[in-house]
């Protein structure tokens, strides 16, 4: 089981929409089993796949104690925490989406209350002895090791922040994978996002080593638990840029606005500068690293969240007529590239074939 994070400390950039359309990619397209993890506090992508009625229905017993709760969240994984255990609660059980053809760990906006505690359970690991913060910050990491045999590819949903909360996200992942937007603050992002590994990546790895030379009696009790070093320092598998509106020469040929082309001829040079050292070590080639562009959708977007359903599996029920449909032609094309590429970028050239 391979897990991939969609992550980028900017907001806007269309990680929610990306990471849904993607693992229906890799389901459909690509024949995989497929999990996704909603990890950000707001629950968009829950209400994206489940939809309006089933996300409300999933989410009220934890305002409502009264409601029956038929379906269980993420923030399960630390029932036995609010015990006063350390050890992860794992009987987290995914649900089927079926137009999207793989299944969801619902997200829940209490997952927000405990970003100040998996901060604390972190600084704990200057602590040799202390084996909660090792379990606590590995939380994502010990429930999806619960599923490893069941899924292929696991896809993390996460917000746009530097917290504690994706920290313990991306300490899970194998992966990661960058949407930007075409604007100056994501080439800012970038560099925020080496400056934020740079930080904390090398301190777990040590942190790992020491526990585990110090407390080695311990650890072959618990290291099916923990992530023993962090994977996405060789992870990165490309970024996407998001189109923009542009307008065209009477031929029908893209004008393209000087600002934004200038701004466009930056992100690569500023990947290779950030990002380029955390790309996976089988990646040879930089300009792999471009993923694609993500065609803009109009009112597609907003059809496909309003009905529940990916771009690829719209159709006249859900509202679609007319452009609509060579817009949603234009994004699947895009979606097959784009996937094609992260394949190759995962080394999995032979299932292309």
């Amino acid at each position: 089981m391979k897990t991939i994070a969609i992550f980028n400390n900017k907001g806007g950039v269309g990680k929610t929409t990306f990471c849904a359309n993607l693992a229906t990619q890799f389901a459909v397209r690509h024949q995989k089993r497929v999990l996704v993890l909603d990890l950000d506090p707001q629950a968009n992508m829950t209400h994206y796949m489940l939809g309006e009625d089933m996300a409300s229905t999933v989410i009220a017993p934890y305002y409502d104690r009264g409601i029956d709760k038929q379906h269980g969240t993420i923030v399960d994984a630390f029932d036995n925490y609010e015990l006063g255990e350390s050890v992860i609660n794992v009987d987290v059980k995914p649900i089927w989406c079926e137009r999207f053809k793989c299944s969801i760990i619902a997200g829940n906006p209490f997952l927000a209350s405990f970003e100040d505690i998996l901060s604390k359970k972190w600084n704990e690991l200057n602590d040799p002895d202390n084996v909660s913060g090792l379990r606590i910050s590995n939380w994502v990491y010990t429930l999806l090791k619960e599923y490893e045999d069941d899924f292929d590819y696991v896809f993390l949903d996460l917000s746009p922040s530097l917290g504690a909360i994706n920290r313990t996200a991306l300490l899970a992942a194998d992966y990661f994978i960058s949407p930007m937007s075409c604007d100056i603050f994501s080439l800012i992002a970038i560099k925020n996002i080496k400056q934020w590994f740079d930080k904390w990546i090398g301190f777990y790895d040590s942190k790992s080593i020491e526990f585990k030379r110090e407390k080695n009696h311990i650890w072959g009790k618990i290291s099916g638990e923990l992530k023993e070093k962090v994977n996405i320092n060789s992870g990165f598998l490309g970024y996407t840029l998001q189109s923009y509106i542009s307008r065209k020469h009477g031929d029908g040929t893209i004008r393209t606005t000087q600002s934004y082309q200038k701004i466009i001829n930056n992100f690569e040079p500023e990947i290779n500068e950030n990002l380029s050292a955390f790309k996976k070590d089988t990646i040879n080639n930089l300009e792999e690293l471009n993923l694609g562009e993500i065609p803009h959708m109009f009112g597609i977007l907003a059809l496909s969240q309003f009905v529940a359903a990916p771009i690829v599996d719209l159709n006249s029920s859900d509202g679609m007529a007319g452009s609509q449909y060579t817009q949603a032609k234009n994004y699947i094309k895009a979606f097959d590239e784009i996937s094609h590429k992260i394949m190759i970028n995962l080394g999995e050239q032979n299932e292309l074939a």
